[in-house]
This record gives C-alpha cells, structure tokens and sequence, in this order.
C-alpha cells in the first residue's frame, strides 16, 4: 500500500511539471508573438525588451532562451540604428532647451581631455570677489557643486551651511578645515575662506534654492563663528538656472554616451556582415 502512494505522489508531481512545463511554453509561444509584432510595427526597441525579459523569464529553458538570442541578433541592426535616430532627435530637443539657459554663463573650455566650466556671469570673479555668498559652478557633463564665499576681515573658519526660510532649511554636510575643498586666502588684511560642496555634499541645498528662489532665503556659514546674509535675487537665479542647465547637460551626457554605445555595436554588426 505504501508503495502504492508513492507512486501516486510522483505521478501527481511529474504531472504537474509537465503542466507546468506546458503552460511556460504557451505562454514564451504568445510572447513570440508579441515580439512579431512589434517587429512589424518597427518598435525594435520594446521588442528587444521583451526578448531580454522572456530569457530571465525562462532561464531554465535552453530552447526558448537559445530562440530569443536567435531573433535578438536578428533584429540586432534595424534596433541599434532606430536607437541612434530616436537619442540623436532627443539631443537636438534638449540642446534647444540648453542654449537659452547657457546665455547667462561663461564657458571655459577644459584642458587636457577635461570637461569645460560653465559659471554664472554674475558670479565670476571679477564680479563677486569682495562679497559673502553662493556660487553655482556645473561642468559640460552635467556635474554641479555649490561653493560658499566668506569675505571679511576676521576668520569664521567655516566648515557648513545652513539655507533656510520660516520653518523650511536644509544643512550641508561638515567639510573640516583640512579637508582639500575647504580654503582660506589672505591679503593685506582681506580674508576670504571658500567650500567647494562636491559629489553631494550640499545636502540638497541647491535643489532647494531653485525650489524656493523666489522666497527671501538666508544662509548661515557655521564655523568657529556664525556669520549670516540674505541671499541676493541675482544669486537665487543663478542656483536656479545652473541646477536646470546642469540636469539638461546630464541627461545630454548620458545620451552621447549611449549613442556611441549603439554605434559601436552598428560597426561590430558591419564589420561581422563584411567578414
């Protein structure tokens, strides 16, 4: 009796693998559809997708994972290709979007393979080396920091920023005063003492200046002492349109990069096919 049973079991269980074997199948067979038609209709870039998926989906199954790579490097041309044509329209939008805002910055070419600078035309230096405030700086790829300007003629030794409005405010992050991007400068009695806050070490500060530009913000530079001012109106604008310009020339940065991605894989195609 007890042998009975157990053959029953696996019986139960073997069936339920093949039916569950079975409806995988249909279901990779309806998804092979999808992926015609979309074919059909020239979206490449969804059917791709879809093919990526369905090998995760059925990793299991050397049939339909090996069927996938088949139509992939099928379609492999026409997807790279109307890749390339849909983030080159896109970067031609943005860089529309980029040209007005740029009008306000100074660009200073990089060297020796580095990114350019772009600065706000009223905060270069010349304009701004006698006054306390904050500086937005972006590169062409899209990266951004806040800098802090004390000027004065007695040391803070500043080390963090506190921007706030009412009840509203955000903290930097602490930069010490031997930390690199922490200086200090002196000349026949002027002190000036400058934060350069990389790799997101404002805390959100600037995010919150474009936020809220249009409210009479106050920044406290703390250190050994306090020192405190409103934010000009021109200083707002200036955080306001480097953070939009900096999110633009990121977005753009990443498309260049894919399309020279896609473009790689086009060549390897060409060259395969020439071969």
């Amino acid at each position: 009796m007890k042998a009975i049973r157990i053959m029953m079991f696996l019986a139960l269980v073997s069936g339920g693998a093949v039916s569950c074997t079975f409806s995988l199948q249909k279901k990779a067979e309806a998804d092979f559809q999808r992926v015609d038609a979309f074919v059909r209709q020239q979206e490449f870039t969804t059917a791709m997708e879809l093919l990526d998926s369905m090998a995760r989906w059925n990793n299991s199954d050397y049939g339909i994972v090996g069927e996938t790579l088949r139509r992939k490097n099928a379609i492999a041309s026409e997807y790279h290709q109307q890749a390339v044509t849909q983030k080159t329209s896109l970067l031609n939008i943005l860089q529309a979007q980029v040209q007005p805002l740029a009008r306000d910055f100074r660009f200073t070419p990089g060297e020796a393979g580095m990114p350019g600078i772009y600065e706000h035309k009223r905060q270069t230096v010349e304009s701004s080396w006698n006054r306390t405030y904050l500086k937005i700086t972006l590169n062409e790829t899209g990266e951004v920091w806040l800098t802090s300007h004390f000027y004065g003629k007695s040391w803070i030794d500043h080390v963090a920023l506190r921007v706030y409005d009412s009840g509203n405010y955000v903290v930097s992050d602490t930069i010490p005063m031997d930390d690199p991007w922490n200086r200090k400068v002196e000349d026949l009695g002027d002190k000036w003492e400058t934060i350069e806050f990389r790799e997101g070490t404002d805390a959100g500060i600037m995010a919150f200046i474009a936020d809220n530009y249009l409210k009479s913000l106050k920044v406290r530079f703390n250190g050994k002492s306090f020192h405190y001012i409103v934010l000009e109106s021109y200083d707002k604008e200036a955080i306001r349109k480097g953070w939009e310009l900096a999110q633009l020339l990121k977005e753009m940065d990443g498309l260049r990069q894919s399309i020279e991605q896609h473009q790689k894989e086009l060549k390897q195609l060409g060259t395969a096919a020439g071969a």
